[in-house]
């Protein structure tokens, strides 16, 4: 069985300090991708599907929060490190998690200038998914817990996941997935997706507006939609109004796009656009070899 694998600050090792200000105080950034590797003129290669706008948006983040975060070349020279690493190990593909962290400090919430940060890399074997849940869909529900609310923070993937830590533990094995609502009982996301509405052939997502996460899926969900919809459309949908639509999916880096057959008493369908639209990325994600390449 394939081991997980760890590479710290470019060393492989599974150790960090107990002094890091990601471990004290949550004090960085996580992304999650998925990698496949590949064959060219006898020799293998490998890529990170949407490595870009991963890299992008940790940026983003650690410029928020003032984090010194290395030069691209340096993290993609950390990254090609464990995914050769995974490689040799008996990787074909996996799921690759970059954290960073303000790196190592003191005491107090107050951080020093020019703190050297900690980059964290993970590999995973890649998750598996039943191929039947894109076919018949899946069980979801709807969580007591409520997102938390910050006007600044909203749409960063920081290393602050408690409220979706305790909207996890309400579902057993019953349920793929738990959907999150914010304090007027919008529904804005999953523990771990976002998420999509279909009326007719019109499809509906929730804002992120503060609180929540605009997923990498999501933006390409966005980008890609009207090639098999009429339109898109971004407003509040309220818990009490599920009865308005036909159809329902969820989104992420790993699963892509899967569907809800079943959300508490609320019973969905699957249309041939949804089918379409799930093929479309399911089959393309199979097929991307190539760091550069992006989805449709």
């Amino acid at each position: 069985m394939l081991k997980e694998i760890s590479l710290v600050n470019g060393k492989l090792t599974n150790s960090v300090s107990v002094y890091d200000r990601g471990l004290a105080y949550g004090d960085g950034f996580f992304e999650t991708m998925l990698w496949g590797s590949n064959y060219k003129n006898g020799e293998k290669y490998f890529g990170v599907e949407f490595w870009l706008k991963h890299l992008k948006r940790i940026r983003k983040g650690c410029k928020f929060l003032k984090i010194n975060i290395p030069s691209d070349f340096e993290i993609l020279k950390q990254r090609d490190k464990i995914l050769k690493e995974s490689l040799n190990s008996g990787y074909a593909s996996g799921l690759l998690k970059l954290i960073i962290t303000r790196g190592v400090g003191g005491r107090g919430y107050k951080f020093v200038d020019g703190m050297k940060p900690t980059i964290i890399f993970l590999s995973f074997p890649r998750p598996q998914i039943d191929p039947q849940f894109y076919l018949s869909g899946v069980k979801a529900c709807i969580c007591e817990n409520q997102l938390f609310y910050h006007e600044k923070l909203f749409g960063y993937k920081h290393l602050n996941r408690l409220d979706s830590v305790l909207a996890r533990s309400e579902w057993d094995k019953k349920y793929f997935e738990g959907i999150c609502a914010d304090q007027k009982g919008n529904l804005i996301e999953g523990t771990m997706t976002n998420i999509f509405f279909v009326t007719k052939n019109t499809i509906i997502t929730p804002p992120i507006i503060n609180s929540g996460i605009s997923g990498v899926m999501r933006d390409a969900i966005l980008k890609n939609a009207t090639k098999f919809f009429d339109k898109v459309v971004i407003k509040n949908v309220h818990r009490k109004h599920l009865h308005k639509f036909d159809q329902m999916f969820l989104t992420n880096s790993v699963i892509k796009i899967v569907p809800v057959n079943k959300i508490d008493n609320k019973k969905f369908i699957i249309k041939d656009n949804t089918r379409a639209f799930i093929d479309s990325f399911t089959r393309k994600s199979n097929e991307r070899k190539s760091v550069n390449l992006e989805i449709i």
